[in-house]
């Protein structure tokens, strides 16, 4: 007989069944120390049932930790007195001293002992309460609302992540769980600002504030909080974007970049990409063949299977250079519309490994640190803006927000209108 897999264990009749013990805070609730669930008689017919099994444990027990105590409450009254009755206490409606009241008394008093006292004072006094906002609440609640999509889901997930980790460190697990929102002051929001500066740049510790900023608006608004959001103007010394944060790349620095990169066709094609189109590397690296059209000569920079995009104005079509043109026509060839056009880079983080694999080479000919793989885009801009490009127009190719409501009414500009105001920076 091979190794059993965990939680099953055959029985002296020959049959085989499974068998759970109940987390310690969930043996009151479910009312069992222990559970068991029939396998089958053979060994084949167990090891068939018990992933069903297993996955259906594991849910309960996951559906009964995320409960609050209004719901078991809710869940109580319901059961026992009725549906007629929960309404009432849904409505906030019981009588003083009605037969609904004593009833609610009764039921208190018979589940005492076997139920969380929050679930039971509420279930007493017929009032359901909302269980606090909190730090953790806020965290969860942020990523729930931002899932559709909008923005980069993995990117947000391991800031939020980085967050919770550094909070709970700084905080502790209480405060993070279960101390009401409200009673969050701005010297916690301070002290958590010190301890990221403590391991990061300040426009890092900006950015990941900024998004603990947008979590606490969410939930106060969300939530009708009249509270302050303790995380907000946020003073970071040393953070905000400058003209000497970044440097374009220069001419002279970028033939030697080219010339570094030339036997290499990843790295030399991402370069010419990077070069004609001013697009952002994440934009270029998560590439299908779908996005290319050879015909019109333009990429189509838009969420797909790979990765999202920045911000909704990242959606645009941008012309390509010749050169650029009969590069992607041989690396499209006999490739699916749903290829990618850089395999290795197809995932999670992908572009960031490219970032690596980029900077190594340029840090072998550009020692200056404010020159990096994203100066190439700071170089299109100034050249859109020293070949008389229209600031608007300069922003339509660069998938750059336009300043007025107005601005982004319409298809936008024609792709020749785009290309004519290209081709000068190519020269």
């Amino acid at each position: 007989m091979p190794k059993l897999p965990r939680y099953m264990f055959q029985r002296a009749n020959g049959s085989f069944r499974y068998k759970r013990n109940v987390p310690k805070a969930l043996r009151v609730i479910l009312g069992k120390d222990t559970l068991y669930r029939q396998l089958g008689n053979s060994f084949s017919e167990a090891l068939k049932e018990y992933p069903y099994v297993h996955a259906k444990i594991e849910a309960l027990f996951d559906l009964e930790r995320k409960k609050t105590d209004r719901e078991r409450a809710l869940e109580l009254i319901r059961e026992n007195l009725g549906e007629e009755a929960a309404e009432l206490v849904l409505a906030r409606a019981v009588p003083e001293y009605s037969h609904l009241d004593y009833d609610l008394n009764e039921l208190a008093y018979s589940l005492a002992g076997k139920l969380p006292q929050g679930v039971l004072e509420q279930v007493y006094q017929g009032e359901l309460k909302d269980p606090p906002v909190t730090l953790e609440t806020v965290l969860s609640d942020y990523l729930d609302y931002k899932s559709d999509g909008e923005e980069r889901g993995k990117d947000l997930h391991g800031r939020v992540e980085r967050l919770r980790k550094e909070m709970t460190r700084l905080y502790g697990k209480t405060k993070m769980e279960v101390v009401p929102l409200k009673d969050i002051t701005r010297q916690d929001a301070t002290a958590l600002r010190d301890v990221l500066l403590e391991q990061m740049a300040p426009n890092s510790v900006l950015r990941t504030l900024g998004t603990l900023k947008a979590a606490l608006n969410h939930s106060i608004i969300e939530k009708g909080l009249n509270i302050p959001n303790v995380f907000a103007q946020m003073r970071i010394k040393g953070a905000g974007e400058s003209r000497a944060d970044r440097l374009p790349i220069s001419e002279k620095q970028l033939k030697a970049f080219e010339e570094v990169v030339s036997h290499l066709p990843v790295a030399s094609t991402l370069v010419m990409l990077l070069m004609d189109t001013g697009a952002r590397l994440g934009e270029v690296v998560g590439l299908e063949v779908q996005d290319v059209d050879l015909a019109a000569g333009a990429l189509h920079i838009r969420p797909n299977s790979i990765r999202g995009l920045k911000t909704k104005t990242s959606v645009r079509t941008v012309p390509i250079s010749e050169r650029v043109r009969e590069r992607l026509s041989g690396q499209v060839s006999g490739l699916s519309m749903r290829a990618p056009i850089f395999e290795r880079y197809a995932r999670p983080r992908g572009s960031d490994a490219a970032s690596a694999m980029l900077m190594k080479h340029l840090r072998g000919v550009v020692e200056d640190p404010k020159v990096t793989i994203h100066s190439i885009r700071h170089r299109m801009k100034d050249q859109l803006r020293n070949t008389g490009c229209p600031e608007a127009l300069s922003k339509e190719i660069l998938g750059h927000a336009q300043g007025s409501i107005a601005a982004n009414y319409g298809a936008g500009y024609a792709i020749d209108v785009m290309r004519a105001a290209l081709e000068k920076a190519w020269q």
